[in-house]
């Protein structure tokens, strides 16, 4: 759920292949507050298959993508109005829908608002298929409390 630059900008010292986290200073994120991104399985196992400088620097040798080649790659894919921004949606959404909190995405991606984490969530009608029903007691009774406390507080003078 990382953003371009912090990607593009990735510092072999912000990674802890050890703990399985990218350790993200306040100086990188567009918040201005440090941020701890967990690793992926796979993309530790790429990491780990780099080559590493003994004096550490930069992941990436480019601190740009080649424009031609992520256009060229991106109509090979057959997609359409991509934008690298877009991986970041994807990033977010897939870690909501492997059931993880949403609480930990947002300290994962960075996002301190319900408002901006919610424009990185979609959810499809076939998810919403498979919506899951609170039954309260453990039985299927069909009954459900709906006590609501709808009387206003007296008031006092």
């Amino acid at each position: 759920p990382m953003r371009e630059m912090e990607i593009q900008n990735l510092r072999w010292e912000e990674i802890d292949l050890k703990s399985g986290f990218i350790r993200l200073g306040g100086d990188r994120t567009k918040s201005g507050e440090g941020r701890v991104i967990p690793l992926h399985p796979r993309i530790a196992a790429f990491l780990k298959r780099l080559p590493r400088p003994i004096q550490g620097g930069y992941v990436f040798k480019d601190r740009y993508w080649p424009r031609k080649n992520y256009l060229k790659a991106v109509r090979n894919a057959g997609l359409a109005d991509f934008r690298f921004h877009d991986l970041r949606h994807c990033a977010i959404n897939n870690l909501r829908l492997a059931g993880n909190d949403h609480y930990l995405i947002k300290k994962a991606s960075g996002h301190k608002t319900d408002v901006a984490f919610k424009r990185y969530n979609l959810v499809t009608e076939e998810e919403m298929k498979g919506m899951k029903w609170y039954s309260g007691s453990g039985d299927d009774s069909g009954t459900m409390d709906t006590y609501m406390d709808t009387i206003a507080p007296a008031s006092s003078g």
